[in-house]
């Protein structure tokens, strides 16, 4: 009879075999897992629960970026700092603006997520939880003798984790003046722009015109604006002075809302950061 030939690859199985290299190997004498005949993605479904892997690896691009915005709250609630979750949802915009340059099926409407809205959120869910944490009390329950856990109101003077920055919570003086102080600094950008166009462009003075009454309406409105504010909010004389003068240079009235909601003046009066207690 003649000799069977021996391929290569048949060659090189035999020599595996012979050294043991099939030995003990993972399932060795254990029957496949087979879902169905006609179950072509078994080994997907396989390779899953290998790799420990969570069903969201077969969604695709589209609907894990949508999954991941509805899930944002409670991936950025165990995090420490305000940086950390700014840095989360930056990496996550980042994604979805990559997915709107180049869309994939399915289409569905996504849009970056804005960063302060997140902030704010963390900041209230972290307060709620430091005062439940910070102040429970022991209450009696009925003649059973069961204890009720019952959170105390907080103590006077207790320090707030809220963050003076964030806008979520102002009150109606403080949204008016952020308002006024922002439209005012606008109404400067175009009145800047009608004087370039007049004396170094076209010499006309049509911006002119338009803008310099705006700019007139909004500047006593934001003195008279900014006045309440501080009366409302406890301004000091020296904050007060400044809020009025940054009326005067182009486009402070930005600098000076930055400054006052990043150093907690508009939360009310006791509510600044140390590093702005002085003005």
């Amino acid at each position: 009879m003649a000799e069977r030939h021996e391929s290569v690859v048949e060659e090189q199985i035999r020599l595996a075999a012979e050294r043991g290299a099939f030995d003990d190997l993972p399932g060795k004498g254990k029957p496949l897992r087979l879902d169905g005949p006609d179950d072509d993605a078994w080994w997907v479904r396989g390779w899953i629960e290998r790799e420990g892997l969570s069903g969201d690896a077969l969604l695709p691009t589209s609907l894990l970026l949508r999954k991941e915005i509805q899930q944002l709250p409670v991936t950025v609630a165990g995090l420490g700092e305000e940086a950390q979750v700014r840095a989360t949802v930056s990496d996550l915009n980042r994604r979805i603006a990559a997915w709107l340059l180049a869309p994939t099926p399915p289409q569905v409407p996504l849009a970056p997520v804005r960063a302060d809205d997140v902030v704010a959120a963390w900041w209230q869910a972290r307060e709620r939880s430091q005062n439940e944490v910070r102040h429970p009390v022991e209450g009696v329950g009925s003649a059973s003798g069961t204890v009720v856990q019952t959170a105390a109101d907080p103590e006077p003077g207790a320090a707030s984790v809220t963050s003076p920055t964030s806008p979520s919570i102002l009150s109606g003086p403080a949204r008016a003046f952020r308002a006024v102080a922002i439209a005012e600094a606008c109404s400067w950008t175009g009145l800047l722009i009608g004087m370039f166009f007049k004396y170094v462009v076209v010499f006309d003075d049509i911006g002119v015109k338009i803008f310099g009454p705006i700019h007139g309406a909004l500047f006593v409105a934001y003195l008279v604006v900014t006045l309440v504010a501080a009366r409302r909010l406890g301004w000091t004389l020296r904050t007060t002075l400044l809020a009025l003068v940054a009326s005067i240079p182009p486009l402070f009235t930005l600098w000076f809302e930055r400054w006052a909601l990043r150093t907690g003046r508009l939360h009310g009066a006791g509510t600044a950061t140390t590093g702005g207690a002085t003005a």
